[in-house]
Order: C-alpha cells, then structure tokens, then sequence
C-alpha cells in the first residue's frame, strides 16, 4: 500500500524504501520499509509524510525528496 494515496498496488509498480539514518535509501533487505507509488513521486504530500515516518527536519527533507525522485 503507497504511504501517500493509500492505493494498493502490485510490489513491481511501487518503490519499496527505508529509512537509515535521517536518510531514505532503497530497500536493503532487513528492516521497515515503506512503499510509494510512482505517481505519487511527484505529490505535494510526500515531504510531510516521509519528514513524519522517518522523523527527519525540514532542512534535509527536500534533499531527500530529490534523491527519491531520482530513484
């Protein structure tokens, strides 16, 4: 299920991601992660969510988010 529009899709049309950190990285095979759908890549909410689930401050959230984008 996106952590953002709350849609559930299949595994191969999400991002499975984890926070490490005060940082978001692709899944590493142990630990939570958490899943975004691509087109919620680009929604307004994303920073306020990823900044709650994986407790990071305003400053380093939008370097976060352009890392997922590139992803």
């Amino acid at each position: 299920m996106c952590v953002v529009c709350r849609d559930r899709l299949s595994q191969a049309e999400m991002l499975r991601l984890q926070c490490k950190e005060n940082d978001v990285i692709k899944f590493s095979g142990m630990g939570r992660s958490f899943y975004i759908c691509k087109d919620c890549i680009n929604d307004k909410k994303l920073d306020k969510i990823i900044q709650k689930i994986c407790k990071i401050d305003k400053i380093t959230i939008k370097t976060v988010i352009s890392k997922i984008k590139e992803m």
